[in-house]
């Protein structure tokens, strides 16, 4: 299936100049795709509880089955988003150039594993999250810090929130067995979502690949990039431990 639409969700909220620019860095990308931006500070220009409802928000107010994220500290380039489509075209259910800063994914991968954790206040563990989800659901995934990534500011409206999200994470995870990772705590549901999320599509489902075809781990250890979430889960499997 080739990718000809989709939408690019810019989530700097503070500072119109940065969005600015992100969308002056993707504009010979308009030659060749319809391209609808989908930014935070037009949208919601305020702070969310979670990162993860941030993410959701984006997902429900994009028009296109097709959406890219970019945060505000990412500088992408043209050919970034075409490797991205060429993951997305060719099996992979989700691909990453910065983690959840610079990631792309259907609406249908939402539709059969569910929206991002909100529970996570504040940020902090929804990446991780996600991964072993996409593990647990034996999808292949593109997972890689090999993008730009500014660190040496950031926004006002993102507040750490790692302190706050690691009891939540910790209840619903545990790792620390060496053969297996307990699930101890379902994914929750947003049915005020769902009624925006639209039909399944089955003709994109069918073309992902399982977990084992994953490319995991590239550009490991870029600076400020942390271990990647995959490497934290390794070769485990995940167990549901919970009725």
């Amino acid at each position: 299936m080739k990718i000809k639409e989709f939408t690019i969700c810019l989530h700097c909220g503070s500072d119109r100049k940065v969005s600015d620019h992100q969308m002056e860095l993707l504009k010979p990308l308009e030659d060749e795709y319809k391209i609808t931006y989908n930014n935070r500070i037009d949208r919601h220009p305020l702070i969310y509880p979670s990162y993860s409802q941030l993410i959701n928000h984006s997902i429900v107010t994009s028009h296109t089955e097709y959406i890219f994220f970019i945060n505000d500290r990412t500088f992408p380039k043209p050919h970034e988003i075409k490797k991205m489509i060429d993951h997305l075209e060719n099996g992979f259910a989700w691909t990453t150039l910065w983690g959840v800063a610079f990631m792309a994914f259907s609406k249908e991968l939402v539709r059969q594993i569910g929206w991002w954790d909100e529970r996570y206040i504040n940020g902090g563990w929804e990446d991780r999250d996600w991964v072993w989800r996409l593990k647990e659901a034996n999808l292949a995934i593109y997972e890689s810090h090999e993008a730009s990534y500014d660190q040496s500011w950031k926004s006002h409206l993102n507040v750490a929130g790692g302190h706050q999200s690691t009891p939540f994470w910790h209840k619903k995870w545990n790792g620390d067995r060496h053969d297996v990772v307990l699930k101890n705590i379902a994914d929750e549901e947003y049915e005020h979502w769902e009624v925006f999320l639209g039909e399944e599509r089955p003709d994109i489902r069918k073309e992902w690949n399982t977990w084992d075809k994953s490319i995991l781990n590239v550009a490991a250890g870029a600076e400020g990039s942390g271990p990647a979430s995959s490497y934290l889960l390794g070769n485990r499997e995940i167990v549901k431990n919970y009725e």
